[in-house]
């Protein structure tokens, strides 16, 4: 029987839907399983035995794929879009199963109620149920070869287990909490090595940081599976909302999640460590925010510092 997983969303629903792969691998271990994701899937991935489709969303793209589904069996789609439940209705795959909240469901042969209240892990392997599935692998995977922590370790003068990574960025600006507040909380973290990452595209933010705090500055630095090293070698991860949290997760790394405009209530917080909610009142306004609904931007600048390394100090 041939499987084939469809998450194109970002880094961490990525890394959440990896559950799904492994589920079906043990309770289908004749199976084929391939998975379509972004390109980035090619790096995240490298190592496992599964079989990557990257997909890269583009107009012509989206009718080329069609050609590479022919053959599968069964379809499991956590992602939402219109454009892939289309797709999804002309691949002709006999069984499809996506949920209910799709912008289409009526591409699906087989439709499971999207339940906000669940783990994302947990709402992804309710995709399998209708396949008679039982058994749940639950924890988050990523291949990564103690050859490439020991590399990552030595190239930027780190000690396995001498620091923490902290990620105060994200894609989403409304999910970032305060410098400031990133600020406060490095300061306090005496007689702990602090690691900042991020993107190229952060370097700028990180330099407004540098400003205020003192921490080993790899914003820019780092390639996804660097990051990965980086994030396998260290005590703790403290981030916002963001892929770094599941990428910790995933390789056995504890993580605090800081909330600002989202909230634990969509079920992306760590499997491996603990959280804080925003205490403002209009919080939380949606998994990926794109503006303040009531243009105070209040909850960037919560919850506090101090808040934050009270739950700090009970992971270190």
């Amino acid at each position: 029987m041939n499987f084939l997983v469809w998450q194109t969303a970002y880094l961490g629903d990525v890394i959440l839907a990896t559950p799904l792969i492994r589920t079906i691998q043990k309770n289908f271990p004749e199976a084929r399983v391939s998975f379509v994701g972004r390109p980035f899937i090619r790096e995240l991935f490298k190592g496992w035995g599964v079989e990557l489709m990257p997909f890269s969303k583009g107009f012509k793209e989206s009718f080329s794929i069609l050609g590479r589904l022919r053959g599968f069996d069964v379809a499991v789609v956590p992602h939402r879009s219109l454009r892939t439940a289309l797709i999804m209705l002309f691949s002709r795959i006999p069984v499809r199963v996506g949920f209910d909240r799709s912008e289409f469901s009526g591409a699906y042969t087989h439709v499971v109620e999207h339940r906000w209240e669940l783990h994302e892990v947990d709402r992804n392997l309710e995709l399998l149920r209708p396949l008679g599935v039982k058994e749940f692998v639950r924890e988050t995977y990523l291949p990564l070869e103690e050859e490439e922590l020991h590399a990552s370790l030595e190239r930027f003068g780190l000690s396995h287990k001498g620091y923490v990574v902290i990620n105060p960025f994200s894609n989403f600006p409304l999910k970032e909490w305060s410098l400031d507040n990133w600020a406060h909380l490095i300061g306090s973290l005496k007689d702990t090595e602090v690691v900042v990452t991020g993107l190229s595209s952060d370097t700028e933010k990180a330099k407004v940081l540098g400003g205020k705090a003192s921490f080993v500055n790899l914003v820019g630095r780092t390639s996804l599976r660097e990051l990965m090293s980086l994030i396998k070698g260290s005590r703790l991860v403290i981030s916002n909302d963001s892929s770094p949290v599941h990428i910790a997760n995933a390789l056995g790394v504890p993580a605090v999640s800081v909330y600002t405009a989202t909230s634990s209530r969509y079920g992306f917080y760590p499997l491996m460590g603990s959280y804080l909610d925003n205490p403002a009142p209009c919080s939380p306004c949606s998994p990926n925010p794109k503006r303040c609904k009531t243009g105070t931007y209040e909850c960037l600048s919560l919850p506090s510092p101090e808040a934050v390394l009270e739950l700090v100090k009970e992971l270190l």
